[in-house]
């Protein structure tokens, strides 16, 4: 099994971390909370972005090496490939960023923060490359995954910078007055492209959960529901509630909502080192079924998947909706955002189990 799919959620994140770092430099003190971001996080995050977006070429260098030896390998990707050259711009990149976040946090208000959104939209066009749909759709391919890589950075970095990282929430209605709109867009860009990916690369969803490809791809999407029930949390009903008790702190169902944000990177990162379901009935005959498909039906090597509902995937479902609607009724409770983060990890359980249970080969 390869382990190299484990770079990706910590590419991810780092991503992230300076997304929010850039978006929340450009924005007046008067409209955030007071976030003390560590000093050495944005040129950590910097050199992860370089050390783990140099696994795709790894992973090339190694799969050449037995032919040609090692360093000829990694001479001819480096150099002569267009893969090292798009590397070699997130490298030089990724260091301007990091010491730009080290000049904006001693100068907030340097002019230089306006450089921050150029470089960090250029490390995502660099990165729009390595990706199943850009090898399928070219040039359409890689805007769609540079839509979807940005606006989840965005949205995601900002609020998990937002929630680890506030000091004083005293500001936290005036953040939430822009944050909201702007997160709400971001989620209909990651939705759009997201749809667009998921139609190129997988044409058989449903089928495709035969494979490692698309269980990942369904336990990503039902992350997802519990992702935007705190979403909708932390920005609908967060705004009202400090509308009526401005004293209120709601850092924690952000950190709550990071969690979940973690899990889904996790998930992507070894979803994008699959094997890509193009025609599932020929990946299956290559690569076989995944493990955990076979451990809800035991003995499946091919065929086509249907739907034939059963009681027990009923039940899971009905009650993994329960516990999707209880996170929202958590917060109602004043209950700890960590009793809603459980409720919503057990409805992606459920409503996982209830989807495996519903389906059956014909």
């Amino acid at each position: 099994m390869s382990y190299y799919w484990l770079s990706e959620p910590f590419l991810y994140l780092a991503y992230a971390i300076l997304a929010g770092i850039t978006v929340l430099s450009l924005v007046p003190k008067a409209y955030k909370p007071d976030i003390s971001v560590p000093a050495w996080l944005g040129p950590a995050a910097g050199g992860a972005i370089i050390l783990f977006g140099f696994v795709p070429l790894l992973q090339i260098i190694m799969f050449f090496k037995d032919d040609i030896g090692f360093w000829q390998s990694f001479n001819s990707i480096m150099f002569k490939f267009s893969e090292g050259e798009r590397y070699a711009w997130i490298l030089v990149l990724s260091i301007l960023l990091a010491v730009l976040t080290l000049i904006v946090r001693r100068k907030p208000g340097s002019a230089l923060r306006w450089l921050m959104p150029a470089a960090l939209l250029g490390i995502a066009v660099a990165m729009s490359s390595f990706n199943h749909a850009a090898s399928l759709f070219d040039g359409v391919g890689q805007l769609a995954f540079f839509g979807h890589f940005t606006a989840m950075a965005i949205w995601t970095g900002t609020l998990l910078l937002a929630g680890w990282f506030s000091t004083e929430q005293d500001r936290w209605s005036a953040f939430l007055r822009w944050f909201h709109p702007a997160a709400i867009a971001c989620v209909i860009i990651v939705i759009g492209s997201g749809l667009f990916l998921m139609t190129a690369v997988t044409p058989e969803p449903v089928n495709s959960w035969t494979l490692s490809y698309g269980q990942a791809l369904l336990v990503k999407h039902i992350l997802i529901l519990p992702l935007l029930a705190f979403a909708f949390v932390n920005g609908y009903l967060v705004k009202r509630k400090l509308r009526r008790d401005s004293s209120y702190r709601p850092a924690a169902w952000a950190r709550s909502e990071g969690i979940l944000i973690w899990l889904i990177y996790i998930v992507t990162g070894y979803m994008n080192q699959q094997p890509a379901p193009h025609e599932v009935v020929d990946t299956l005959a290559s690569y076989g079924p995944a493990a955990t498909f076979v451990w809800f039906h035991p003995g499946f090597t091919i065929g086509e998947l249907a739907f034939t509902w059963s009681w027990i995937g009923i039940l899971c479902l009905c009650l993994g909706l329960g516990l999707l609607w209880n996170v929202v009724n958590v917060f109602r409770r004043n209950r700890a955002a960590a009793v809603g983060l459980l409720s919503g990890l057990g409805a992606v359980v459920l409503i996982y189990c209830g989807l495996m249970f519903s389906v059956n080969a014909v």
